[in-house]
Formats: C-alpha cells, sequence, structure tokens
C-alpha cells in the first residue's frame, strides 16, 4: 500500500505504520518545519525503517500529482491540544478563541486538500489531541457536508470516537472515512 501521514513529525505514528507494514510498501511522510522532519528521518533511521519517504511540505497545499495516489492517509492534524491538559495544564491558559477559529480553519483545509489524495476505496483517519467539538466532529460533518453537495467524491463515515482525558489516559477525537467514489 501506499500511504500518507500528512503530519507526521516527529514520526512516532508514522514509524508504527511502517512496523505494521512490515517496512513494505511506501508511506509519504510530510512535515510543514524542517527540523521536524528530521526527527521522522532520525526516527526511521534508528528503526531500521526504508520505506518512509520523507518531505518539508505543507498539507494545505494542493499538488495534483499526488491526486488519488495513497490507499491510506493519516492526519493527525494540529490542534488545540486541550485534550492533554493533565500532562500540560498551561494549555487551557493560553488558548484564546481567536486561535480556535485559526486551527479550525487549517484543519478543514488540511482535511479538504488530502483528502483528493485518496483512492477510491481508501481509507481515511482524522484525528488530534483535544477535545473541542470544534475541531471534531464539527470539521467532519462540515466535510461530509459540502463532499455530499459536490459533484464526485462520496465519503462515508466509518466510524468515530471521543476519548475523554481522565485519571489514566490523555483525550483524543478519531475518525475512520472511506472514500466511496
Amino acid at each position: 500500500e501506499i500511504v500518507l501521514d500528512a503530519c507526521s513529525a516527529p514520526g512516532g505514528k508514522t514509524t508504527h505504520l511502517a512496523e505494521l507494514m512490515e517496512n513494505k510498501g511506501q508511506i509519504f511522510a510530510w512535515d510543514i518545519h524542517e527540523h521536524r522532519v528530521n526527527l521522522v528521518k532520525e526516527n526511521a533511521k534508528r528503526l531500521g525503517i526504508s520505506i518512509i519517504e520523507v518531505d518539508v511540505r505543507d498539507a494545505c497545499g494542493y499538488d495534483s500529482k499526488y491526486e488519488n495516489k495513497f490507499d491510506k492517509i493519516l492526519l493527525d492534524v494540529p490542534c488545540m491540544g486541550l485534550g492533554v491538559c493533565k500532562r500540560k495544564p498551561d494549555i487551557k491558559w493560553q488558548k484564546t478563541e481567536e486561535e480556535i477559529s485559526e486551527i479550525t480553519k487549517i484543519q478543514q483545509n488540511i482535511l479538504q486538500i488530502c483528502s483528493r489524495y485518496l483512492k477510491k476505496g481508501g481509507e481515511l483517519l482524522y484525528s488530534t489531541c483535544s477535545i473541542l467539538r470544534e475541531e471534531n466532529e464539527d470539521i467532519i460533518e462540515s466535510f461530509l457536508e459540502v463532499e455530499k453537495s459536490g459533484i464526485g467524491r462520496r465519503f462515508q463515515l466509518i466510524c468515530k470516537i471521543n476519548i475523554l482525558p481522565n485519571s489514566q489516559t490523555d483525550g483524543f477525537f478519531i475518525c475512520k472515512l472511506r472514500n466511496n467514489n
């Protein structure tokens, strides 16, 4: 399979995917910051993984050469991080309504752009370490509405889960979509 991890740094999920794939196939690992891309490279090298192609790339910028290229896409998008407050309590005091608006625009853009890179029958996993509806359910619902009203792609919601933070785990949102077109 050909897999895209569009927000890959520091590379823990990317290298885990490569291990699940038994180092066969190809993974494209992107991040917007070069120093973070280097972390992905270092992790892959340390683990002896050879199927990861790392690139400094902004997932918000469309590139037609990736249209319908990937079997699977992982979008662990930038977020407010409110699901990890127990480990980083200062997060909740540093965030503003303006920042929520800015980050949701980025999240929507990444999802809209990268969904175009998914092959027919391919699956896309969208996730955040946030517990805000605006960053999670609202993004997915808006995306599905736009897709339903457009001509062409028809994405199907396969499953979604909200994991609320507690004494044993951080908070996350995970959603799986399938491209049925």
